[in-house]
């Protein structure tokens, strides 16, 4: 089976969904499937709007082990990233407008984003393609193009769509992912594989058939091996008990909410750090400048890391904070508790079906400074309860988020479907 999977972005480019298609086309290989991935020379958030050189004239070929990467060049948005957010934006109110804006709002989303060798790409695989798989819903071009190509050859067109639900489906987070063109492909797709049961839910709410969702989750890649040089690393970023909070630093993100609950912490527990991991923005640079400048205090701007000392990070911190309302799974979460650290996150987005309140860490409501603020507290102060709650954690791990059960429910349904498709 040649399964071609397409997505605006994979590693090295840092992010959970970036990590997930990765895995997910490693341990397929492993099954015995052939994965070819077609994407962008994206490596960093800001190359999907404004890239640093000007694109080469074509794609480009490498090899991942067992997978295929085709990379294909991206194309300057206009305007850089305002000019991104008011296409966005545009696009979001065309789809609040009566009747279908599919037509218009599948052209517009060909800049999100634009990448002029895609297709070219797709069409110069010699080998035959059984299914196409298309992921992250956000930066759908690469999806569409993925499905076009699929209605084109008559082939199964799947989707995992990496559903942005925000906060009760209710706020910006979740129009950016619902909009008339997005919801009209995922009804079209011939299935559509969830991480959680709240983006399954949200999406039979938004009129997609329920026997065509299936609910796969995700699992958790190996622990890397951590060198005495990684670990010097950490203990000099920190000489008092720290805290971790691991994402973009943004708004969304919670990381503005994790910093502010600290600063509020710092009059009782003035030994705790908060170390900030991943890509900076300039939401992040407002904030701090608001608060008279890069100031040290009680955080650390540790910025985009390893794998390998994220993995550091992890292993000496007390807990991680994850109070997002834009993360359809959030697999950071997964690898907290692999090294034995509780989690806090928010009741939002695909984290609420992750974290058993109470039971393997504790959900906030998104933006609420002062739960979080206890809630930190409480486990700082209390060791049992931490160990408790990862404990519990580590036993989801064993149970439901490995790669071989989410592979092996993926591969099931490739199969149904490539059954399905011949008998018709």
């Amino acid at each position: 089976m040649h399964a071609l999977f397409v997505t605006p972005a994979f590693p090295p480019f840092p992010g959970g969904g970036e990590r997930y298609v990765r895995s997910l086309a490693l341990n397929l290989a492993q099954k015995g499937l052939i994965v070819t991935v077609a994407t962008s020379n994206a490596v960093k958030e800001t190359d999907l709007w404004q890239p640093d050189q000007s694109p080469p004239n074509s794609f480009q070929i490498e090899q991942d082990g067992p997978l295929r990467i085709i990379r294909c060049p991206i194309e300057r948005m206009p305007g850089g990233f305002r000019g991104l957010l008011a296409w966005r934006k545009i696009m979001v109110l065309l789809s609040a407008l009566p009747g279908s804006q599919v037509r218009i709002l599948n052209k517009m989303a060909g800049r999100v984003p634009k990448m002029p060798y895609f297709y070219e790409a797709l069409y110069q695989i010699s080998e035959p393609i059984d299914l196409i798989h298309g992921f992250n819903l956000s930066w759908e071009n690469a999806m569409l193009a993925g499905w076009h190509y699929a209605r084109q050859q008559a082939i199964p067109f799947i989707v995992t769509p990496f559903l942005h639900t925000g906060v009760a489906g209710r706020d910006r987070v979740s129009r950016n992912s619902t909009m008339d063109h997005q919801i009209h492909m995922l009804k079209d797709a011939s299935a559509v594989h969830t991480l959680t049961n709240i983006e399954k839910q949200a999406l039979v709410r938004h009129g997609c058939e329920p026997s065509r969702l299936l609910n796969v989750g995700s699992g958790i890649d190996p622990i890397p091996a951590i060198s005495n040089e990684i670990i010097d690393w950490v203990e000099s970023l920190s000489d008092t008990p720290y805290i971790l909070f691991i994402g973009r630093n943004s708004y969304d993100k919670g990381c503005i909410h994790a910093m502010e609950a600290v600063l509020q912490l710092n009059d009782d527990l003035n030994y705790l750090n908060l170390l900030i991991v991943g890509q900076p923005t300039a939401e992040l640079s407002r904030f701090l400048k608001k608060e008279n400048g890069n100031r040290k205090g009680p955080m650390r701007i540790v910025g985009v890391v390893s794998e390998e000392r994220k993995h550091a990070l992890l292993e000496k911190t007390l807990l991680l904070l994850l109070p997002s309302r834009t993360d359809s799974f959030g697999i950071v979460i997964l690898e907290a508790w692999a090294h034995g650290k509780p989690v806090i996150g928010a009741r939002a987005g695909g984290i609420a079906d992750v974290i058993s309140d109470g039971e393997d860490g504790f959900l906030v409501e998104f933006g609420d400074v002062g739960s979080l603020v206890k809630k930190i507290k409480l486990l700082v102060q209390d060791s049992d309860l931490r160990r408790a709650l990862a404990n519990n954690g580590q036993r989801k791990l064993a149970e439901i988020y490995n790669w071989d059960r989410v592979g092996d429910l993926v591969l099931s349904n490739y199969q149904h479907i490539l059954g399905t498709n011949l008998k018709s």
